[in-house]
């Protein structure tokens, strides 16, 4: 209605900067030269590159040393559990147990192949040369594929046992600070 852009995220908008329309507006009222709107918009979209790639590495390092080795282990104990029913009384009902193990080793399994994917995309990011570039790759692969490891994650911090999740709980952080 009133002709405002609606843009999806930061980095659609910073093009913006590098337009006539702010060359003129910027320089009329002495704000910014040209060249340094120009530069403003190269700091955006490295800024913007930067800490995307710290948060994704980030990312990668917590489900690589934390969180699979801490799901691991409660996949052991599950596993354990069973057996142990199964051997005591065989015809106990261990089904909750069985349907447990299997949910649990198949979002393991989802949050490997998400850190992976992950991984190969942190290092694509590092071979693309124009910072504009870059934060483009960010938005179109880099996040969707953070969303897609985190997925996996936020099911598990649900299902893991307390004892074995190693990080703070969405639980634990609004209710016993």
């Amino acid at each position: 209605r009133r002709g405002l852009p609606n843009l999806k995220c930061m980095v659609d908008s910073i093009p913006a900067l590098v337009t006539e329309k702010a060359f003129k507006l910027f320089g009329d009222f002495g704000v910014y030269t040209k060249e340094e709107l120009v530069a403003r918009a190269e700091i955006e979209y490295e800024s913007y590159a930067k800490s995307v790639n710290i948060e994704a590495k980030s990312m990668i390092n917590i489900a690589g040393k934390q969180l699979i080795p801490a799901v691991v282990r409660y996949t052991t104990v599950l596993a354990q559990s069973l057996s142990a029913v199964k051997t005591a009384c065989p015809e106990a009902d261990n089904s909750v147990q069985t349907e447990l193990l299997i949910e649990v080793s198949d979002l393991l399994s989802d949050m490997k192949v998400a850190r992976a994917k992950l991984e190969d995309l942190v290092e694509e990011y590092q071979h693309i040369e124009s910072m504009e570039k870059r934060a483009h790759f960010c938005y179109d692969e880099i996040i969707p594929a953070m969303q897609a490891l985190r997925s996996p994650a936020d099911q598990l911090e649900k299902i893991v046992d307390k004892e074995y999740w190693p990080i703070p709980s969405y639980g634990d952080m609004i209710f016993e600070v």
